[in-house]
């Protein structure tokens, strides 16, 4: 969950058509860097972007720079779990990387 400092770096900097302020999140890696979400940044053209939405074909994957504070002895998402970028970690996980069991079981 991301801090109050996170969410505002994060956030969409553009206002929609009615004067308000875009709610969605900013792309993590707009070429301008302009903080824009994808829809004011101009890459939502009609149907065909978002046909991985309905199930069809695969999902892009999602690309930001992994963070590599403390909170964990790996590079991990920004924000996510222990880290609380762009602040400090309050905690650290101890667990040394590379200690994963392969394969994964899911459910």
């Amino acid at each position: 969950m991301y801090t109050q400092t996170a969410q505002a770096r994060r956030r969409c900097t553009a206002t929609r058509r009615d004067g308000q302020p875009c709610g969605g999140w900013a792309l993590w890696n707009d070429p301008a860097g302009r903080q824009l979400c994808n829809v004011h940044a101009g890459h939502h053209r009609g149907l065909l972007p978002l046909r991985w939405s309905a199930g069809w074909g695969n999902r892009p994957a999602t690309r930001y720079v992994p963070c590599t504070c403390e909170a964990y002895a790996w590079p991990h998402r920004p924000g996510g779990g222990l880290c609380r970028w762009p602040e400090e970690p309050r905690y650290r996980l101890t667990i040394p990387a590379g200690t994963h069991r392969w394969p994964r079981l899911r459910r």
